[in-house]
Formats: C-alpha cells, structure tokens, sequence
C-alpha cells in the first residue's frame, strides 16, 4: 500500500512542476502544511473519533510523502525507501536492546551516541 501512495506523491509533484505554483516546492510552506495537519490530528483526538482521527493521521502520511518527494526532486534525499530504511535500523538498534528497566534509558543514550558518531562519519565522506 505505502509503494502506491508514494506513485501518488510522485504524481503529484509531476502535476506541481506542470502547474509551476512556486509555494509547492518551498520547504518551509510544506513543512508548515504538515504541522498544520500535526494540530487537525491534535484537535481530532477523543473518544468515538476513530474516522476522523485516521483521516488526520493520513494527512501526516500524505504530507511527509510529498515532502520527501520534493526533496528528493531537489536531490537532497535519496527516497522514501532509503529514509524507511534508515529509520527502521536506528529504531532496531535502539529499541531491540531494551528490557523494561532502569538501565533502558543509558542503553538508549548509548546507542544514540553510536548512532550520531556513525551518521557524521557518513556525512563527512559525502
């Protein structure tokens, strides 16, 4: 299902450089569209809601497609799949070593700071 909303927002920013409107490719207009949908998700949430909230939440989704295909269109990311990618390692990385104790919260600083020091050896080979 995410591989058909990514062909959408693909779509979608073929149909923007045709129409050629300058505020669909200004970052910060994008990411101002996404917390606006992040406080319509906020404002949805309650009890009995469910279509409207999983409405919302599908705006977040939608945006950050968008944006991430915007980005990838100016080149500064790879794709939707490589940022997927990425977050599923760091989240495995710092979730998977966990046990439910005290000592949670240094493992997580722990491979945070391996995390940082590995993403600025890769940034400095860029």
């Amino acid at each position: 299902m995410i591989d058909k909303l990514i062909k959408l927002a693909s779509l979608k920013d073929s149909i923007d450089l045709k129409r050629g409107e300058k505020k669909y490719f200004e970052d910060d207009w994008l990411i101002g569209q996404l917390l606006s949908e992040i406080q319509e998700v906020k404002d949805e949430i309650r009890p009995n809601n469910k279509p409207f909230l999983e409405d919302e939440l599908g705006d977040i989704l939608w945006g950050w497609l968008v944006l991430v295909q915007k980005m990838k269109s100016k080149g500064l990311v790879t794709s939707h799949e490589s940022i997927i990618k990425r977050a599923l390692k760091k989240y495995e990385e710092r979730i998977l070593p966990l046990k439910g104790d005290k000592r949670d919260n240094d493992i997580w600083k722990e491979v945070k700071a391996k995390q940082k020091k590995r993403l600025n050896n890769e940034s400095s080979r860029i």
